[in-house]
């Protein structure tokens, strides 16, 4: 890679997480959870750099959105294993939808919407999930306190943790859709 579209890349990245942050305090301000959590269409601009630049650009864009927000203090911290799940794996998870950029940008190229919508929603829905999993894990782990006498703490996270994140993955994987769908210039790296 030539180093103008290196100096490009590391650009959109640090754009791009500046704008995950905004997007999470901004809906932090509306409907943040008891214990942290947000529908949110944070994880946006996370996916569109992973679909555009594919893993390692998707996964330090995760990272740098976990890390600014520790560094901001938009956050819940209990432990400092708690905070490696819930800001660091988590949001670094969602980067590994790059593996489906690819396939996301052959079925914009050719048009095939329903390729397209495919690769989209299946790439959304792993990141979603595995992040998912990391405030589930943590959830159970360092939240369980919270939850009501005779619910199992599992279930407790499996189910707060759904409240948010099944919204959001709808949320994100509708407006991705559309936006690759309307605009799909946004999935090309070369600019002529």
């Amino acid at each position: 890679m030539n180093q103008s579209k290196q100096l490009v890349r590391l650009i959109e990245i640090a754009i791009m997480t500046a704008a995950a942050v905004i997007l999470d305090i901004v809906s932090g301000m509306f409907l943040r959870m008891p214990q942290g959590g947000s529908v949110s269409i944070m994880m946006i601009p996370i996916f569109l750099i992973s679909f555009r630049w594919g893993v390692k650009a998707g996964l330090t864009t995760g990272l740098l959105t976990g890390l600014v927000q520790i560094a901001i203090g938009n956050l819940f911290a209990q432990h400092p294993v708690q905070l490696l799940l819930d800001y660091l794996i988590a949001f670094a998870a969602i980067g590994l939808s790059g593996f489906f950029a690819s396939s996301v940008r052959k079925a914009s190229v050719s048009k095939t919407k329903g390729k397209l919508l495919v690769s989209v929603v299946s790439a959304v829905f792993i990141g979603s999930f595995l992040r998912y999993a990391a405030h589930v894990i943590s959830g159970a782990v360092f939240f369980g306190s919270f939850a009501p006498k005779g619910t199992p703490v599992w279930i407790y996270s499996l189910t707060y943790n759904a409240t948010y994140m099944v919204p959001s993955f709808i949320i994100c994987a509708i407006v991705l859709c559309l936006l690759f769908m309307t605009a799909p210039r946004l999935l090309k790296t070369d600019r002529a």
